[in-house]
Formats: structure tokens, sequence, C-alpha cells
């Protein structure tokens, strides 16, 4: 994969040149996420080896990750990678139909599927703990979530095609045109207020352009910068909801649940252990993987 990085992420949440003192916050106030022994490409000569990997978090449900490990030939900690880190509760039963592993061996786009085969691709901001777990073609649960760039509230929420456009396009479904008192061709109208669409990137599937109505609205704030967390519909039938986080500052008027959301995403989720408690069943009656929402 080309570009194999995190800038454009970290500016979904904070001005670049700020990360530095982002990053020393991180590593001063955060606490161990994981400590695993990974087999990857850590260092500038290439050598894949085995290293004890540490990650670091803050508290809370929106901070950031720092991956660290011990560079043996500078005997100092190095900082390998690091990335917003969303710990979220929308968890999705999804089978994995392709990995996209990076060149570092130690992060990568995980290319899924629902049971009704459509898709889902996520950065695994995890995947240094639980690359050996996976297998082509099973079926997993991950909690899955967004950060949202270029985001704005859909100012025009219907479209019509008026006079000639009109009578075409009922002609294209069958239907004769109305007319209105003074004998002209009534619009037809569409409503878009509705509408759910998701896009993944081709190039970086764990892109997406979307656009969904707003289903819950809640405040937030990390590294001083405060946020809106949209839940919000990507998916239809079945119907697959995940919580978006964009700055507040994106928004020239305070959204509400009237309105619809449109822009761009990153996705990212991470494995759910299997001995974490679930509140729903797996598999449904027919014997089939269901999606888990809450």
């Amino acid at each position: 994969m080309d570009n194999q990085g995190h800038g454009n992420h970290w500016e979904c949440i904070i001005n670049l040149n700020d990360l530095p003192k982002h990053l020393k916050n991180l590593m001063q106030n955060g606490k161990l996420e994981d400590k695993e022994e990974v087999n990857a490409i850590f260092f500038d000569d290439g050598i894949q080896s085995t290293e004890t990997l540490f990650s670091i978090s803050l508290d809370g449900s929106f901070s950031a990750l720092a991956l660290i490990v011990t560079n043996r030939d500078k005997t100092a900690n190095e900082f390998v990678s690091g990335y917003p880190f969303v710990r979220d509760e929308e968890k999705l039963q999804l089978k994995i139909t392709e990995i996209k592993e990076w060149d570092n061996k130690y992060e990568a786009v995980i290319i899924a599927e629902t049971k009704d085969e459509q898709t889902v691709s996520f950065f695994d901001t995890k995947y240094y703990k639980n690359k050996e777990k996976y297998e082509i073609g099973s079926y997993y649960t991950f909690a899955v979530s967004a950060l949202g760039y270029n985001v704005e509230l859909l100012k025009d929420k219907t479209f019509s095609f008026e006079g000639q456009q009109a009578v075409d396009w009922l002609a294209k479904i069958g239907n004769e045109p109305t007319f209105d008192d003074k004998g002209d061709v009534e619009p037809v109208v569409f409503d878009l207020s509705k509408l759910v669409a998701y896009f993944p990137q081709q190039a970086f599937p764990d892109d997406a352009e979307f656009q969904s109505p707003i289903s819950a609205i809640e405040k937030t704030s990390v590294f001083q910068v405060d946020f809106y967390r949209f839940k919000i519909q990507i998916l239809r039938d079945p119907d697959i909801f995940l919580n978006v986080y964009a700055k507040e500052s994106f928004f020239d008027s305070k959204p509400t649940t009237d309105d619809s959301l449109r822009g761009f995403m990153w996705l990212q989720g991470y494995l759910v252990e299997t001995d974490s408690p679930m509140n729903h069943p797996l598999i449904d009656s027919s014997g089939e993987p269901v999606i888990i929402t809450h």
C-alpha cells in the first residue's frame, strides 16, 4: 500500500504542528494499553525481528495510541507509530476477506464483509496484538468507529426535475406527468434527507465518502479540542451504525438530529476479545452470523 502513515489521520483531531507536544503528554500521562511480543520490522535497518512492543493510551473512550519498542542498538525506547484511537461500543460481526498489511508488518487495513456481503473496511488499531489470530474467511467481532474530516451538514436536502426533465424521468419509470392549474408540468422532487451512502476509497479503503442522517449527538473533547460524537448509519439491510467523531469547528451551526451529515471519514477498529461480555448472540436462529450493535 502507498503512503503508509498517519499524518492525515492526526489532522482529523489536531494541527500537525502541535503533534510533538501531544505525544509528549501521551508519554507522560498515558497508561499501558498492551504489551506484546511482535515479529515485524521496527527499525531503519529493515530487518524483521521479534521485539517487545508497548502501546500507551490516555484514559477515556477517545484519545490516541502510541507504539513503543526498545531499540537495542540505541539502548533507547523508540516511538515507532501512533494514531488517534477510539474505544467504542459499536460492535460488528464481520468476515475478513482480505488483510492489507503494511510493510512494517504490525499495522494493517482489514477488508471485511457483513453476512449479506456488504464490504466494511477499517484500519486495525491493534493489528500488532491480534494479527496471528486472523484467518481469511472467518468471522470476528470488531469494535468499529470513525474520525471525520471535511465533514459538513447537508445543505440541499432536496432536488427536483422540472419541465422536460420531469417528463423524461417519469417516462423512464413508466409514469405520466401531472400538471398544475396553469398547465405546467409539476416538478418531480427527490428527498435526500434520509439517504444513507458509504463509498470506501479504492486506494485507501479505510477512508470513505459518506452521507447519513444523524441518529444521535454528544459532545466530547480530546487534546483540548472540542468534538461532536455522531451516531450515523452507513449501510442498510442489515442496518450498520457507527460513531463518527468530528471537530466542532467544522460546523457553522449546531447540528441536530434533524440534520444529515456528509463528507469523508477514516474508519478504525479492533478485535473484541472473545472473553469480553456480550449482550447479543453471535449466531441467529438459522445459524447465520449476526450484526451486533449497541
